[in-house]
């Protein structure tokens, strides 16, 4: 039995998740991702991970398909991924967005999935400036931001993911024990604008009663 050890709680669920499925991840080298696929081995050729931060709210990488063929993919906040759309997902689009409207509501982590395919030539040539860039000694951190945001658009939606957020260990203890004194508590994460609005709304009418 595999046993992952994931950055985050997002990244366990859904890698497990996928293996129950049939889509097994297996091992990963700097250069490549193995994965069991309906019990067929595949090896991916790993190009570049563009990173996540806090302004840009996604990440994505670039990998070479067992095909040859490239792609990017790309994973985050669900306003941000849509922006860098194509016309073509707006269905899709749409469907997806009421089920996401509908896993927050619920109080679920959610992501929005998307991917293209990636030209051989402007690849290249993106990959060469890539690689200038991660070792500018000006200006570096800008100049990284321009070419993702360069590649990371023209997207095809994939869906999304919604998983449980769960609590660190012993916080629920310590709610509990906090709820016992009669203090009251509120948590406020993710990224539904509209969601957190509200929440606060009701947080101050709980104070002012």
């Amino acid at each position: 039995l595999l046993v992952y050890q994931a950055q985050s709680p997002d990244e366990g669920a859904l890698v497990t998740a996928a293996r129950n499925f049939g889509f097994v991840f297996r091992s990963r080298t700097p250069e490549t991702i193995t994965i069991v696929e309906m019990g067929e081995t595949k090896i991916y050729e790993l190009l570049s991970i563009l990173d996540f931060d806090n302004v840009r709210k996604r990440m994505s990488v670039i990998v070479r398909h067992p095909d040859k063929k490239l792609y990017l993919y790309c994973k985050g906040a669900d306003t941000i991924v849509f922006e860098r759309l194509n016309s073509s997902s707006q269905q899709l689009r749409d469907i997806t967005t009421s089920h996401l409207d509908e896993f927050a509501g619920d109080g679920l982590r959610t992501l929005a999935l998307a991917y293209k395919e990636l030209d051989e030539e402007s690849f290249d040539n993106w990959q060469k400036r890539y690689q200038e860039a991660s070792i500018a000694l000006e200006n570096r951190d800008e100049q990284l931001s321009e070419l993702y945001e360069e590649i990371e658009k023209d997207l095809k939606l994939l869906g999304a993911t919604a998983v449980e957020d769960k609590l660190q260990d012993g916080v629920p203890q310590t709610i509990q024990t906090l709820s016992k004194a009669n203090i009251k508590i509120w948590v406020l994460t993710g990224d539904k604008q509209d969601l957190r609005v509200m929440f606060i709304i009701r947080i101050l009418f709980d104070i002012l009663i």
